[in-house]
């Protein structure tokens, strides 16, 4: 590695600090070869004011790192480069750009309040120059738009956008399947997830030609306007080549808002788990299905998957497993939570940080963490005395022990967390027990919709593995575990 050193001292330096060029020289020369440099270049001014940045040999450093001549630059103290916090500013901005390290002798540069102050100026002005330059390009686009021109990338399907003319054009094989989709949906007896199916089994690539077509991507091209000749930004609607023509849109939209009604209106057997349930086996969420079972139809929960767009189609053969069981074994749950909140707030905990006290985890910590930081002064006693026959050696090890420390403070963090997670669940035990005293007392009166509110309050997931007995109606070899959280906010009682 290649190194530099930029010494600088001026009258008043010599007489109130004892600087001299010798002295930093040798100092800045010293760091710079523990930190591994093998040639290291000295640039100087000598008796020229930190004030200004025409200094020959501070103007030869800069050039230097432009032309990439070394990548570590190591200085007395911040003040060397430039008396005046906005030229310190100008310069390591300058440096690191250059994708050159600044050391210097006198603080560590980032963990003192020297050095915070430092970055917290220039992280002031580099986010307000950034914001300065987003609301220039914002309202660059804005007029843009208002001119009818394409502020933005336009990737949209059936078309092809070219940023040098700014012009919008059909991509004809795009359109010709966009005109497929719209006249598919208006002129027969199909829905957005046949449509995906069709387009499926006909080999017909998506704009990033990987993956299969999904029934939401179907329904986001059919409700569209851009299709008519109208794009929208923002609150601006800016014309296009039209693809399809408006009586066929407006039908397609007639036609979604009655699947919509439809849908709304269909009489559904309620699943109190929906949302929740995940199949351990697959990774799948579960979801109802109101399906025939040995010739009766029954509420079940099932991991398949047979909407078009799936990646997992869940586990195979199929799994299809009671509703009716797996919910009164969830609520059974609940009910012994209500009854000692206490349970409810240990098993959150537990599922937290487990089962040991995190104090004691921090503890531990802090005196590894002592530990550690004595090592780190050992090995740097032996650097300072001189004794670099082992410097790899020892820096190997200071390495390791930083490692070490970073990974142990994070979990440090980690358990303060918990801690304070715990205190506010367990400060939490007595709200839960006047809600729980509340909803017991009315519990077999709770009707669905209240039900399901209390299940989405209390638990966190429901996890189900196993399936069952073939014919069974029961849990045998199925394992149902159920996740608990403390609710954020009251439930209505």
């Amino acid at each position: 590695m290649r190194a530099a050193v930029y010494i600088r001292v001026s009258t008043d330096d010599q007489v109130k600090h004892g600087y001299s060029l010798a002295e930093q020289r040798e100092a800045c020369c010293s760091r710079a070869r523990i930190l591994g440099a093998q040639e290291v270049t000295v640039f100087s001014d000598e008796g020229i004011s930190g004030s200004t940045l025409e200094r020959p040999g501070l103007n030869e450093m800069r050039e230097a790192a432009r032309e990439g001549r070394f990548q570590l630059l190591v200085v007395r103290d911040a003040d060397r480069l430039s008396r005046k916090l906005a030229h310190q500013l100008l310069i390591t901005d300058e440096l690191e750009k250059c994708g050159i390290k600044l050391e210097f002798l006198d603080f560590d540069w980032k963990d003192t309040p020297e050095g915070r102050l430092f970055y917290s100026i220039r992280g002031a002005i580099a986010e307000y120059e950034r914001e300065k330059i987003r609301d220039r390009m914002g309202r660059g686009k804005e007029q843009k738009a208002r001119q009818g021109g394409i502020p933005i990338n336009f990737d949209v399907f059936g078309y092809q956008y070219d940023p040098e003319t700014g012009k919008v054009s059909y991509l004809e094989h795009e359109k010709k399947v966009v005109v497929d989709i719209f006249n598919w949906f208006t002129s027969e007896d199909i829905g957005a997830n046949g449509i995906a199916k069709r387009l499926n089994e006909n080999g017909i690539p998506t704009r990033r030609r990987a993956g299969r077509w999904h029934r939401q991507v179907v329904k986001q091209i059919l409700a569209n306007t851009v299709y008519i000749g109208l794009w929208r930004f923002k609150d601006m609607l800016i014309k296009v080549p039209p693809i399809i023509d408006e009586n066929t849109f407006y039908r397609a939209q007639e036609k979604l808002r009655e699947v919509r009604r439809l849908y709304a209106g269909k009489q559904k057997h309620g699943y109190l788990l929906s949302g929740l349930i995940t199949c351990a086996d697959c990774g799948n969420t579960m979801t109802g299905a109101y399906a025939r079972w040995w010739g009766k139809r029954e509420r079940r929960y099932t991991c398949n998957k047979t909407c078009q767009g799936y990646k997992n189609e869940g586990c195979r053969p199929a799994k299809y497993i009671l509703a009716d069981v797996i919910e009164e074994a969830v609520w059974g749950q609940i009910q012994a939570w209500l009854i000692d909140p206490d349970r409810l707030a240990r098993e959150a905990m537990g599922q937290i940080i487990g089962q040991s006290d995190p104090r004691e985890q921090i503890m531990v910590i802090n005196k590894h963490l002592a530990d550690i930081e004595k090592g780190q002064e050992a090995l740097i006693d032996v650097i300072a005395k001189g004794y670099l026959d082992h410097i790899d050696s020892i820096k190997k090890k200071l390495t390791e022990l930083k490692r070490r420390k970073e990974k142990l403070e994070k979990r440090k963090e980690e358990l303060l967390l918990a801690c304070r997670q715990r205190e506010e669940l367990f400060a939490k035990i007595d709200e839960i027990r006047e809600i729980s005293e509340s909803i017991l007392r009315r519990l077999d009166d709770l009707a669905f919709t209240e039900k399901r509110s209390l299940v989405r309050a209390l638990v966190k997931q429901v996890i189900v593995s196993g399936r069952g007995v073939p014919g069974g109606n029961g849990l045998r070899f199925i394992n149902v575990t159920v996740l608990a959280k403390i609710p954020e906010q009251r439930i209505s009682s």
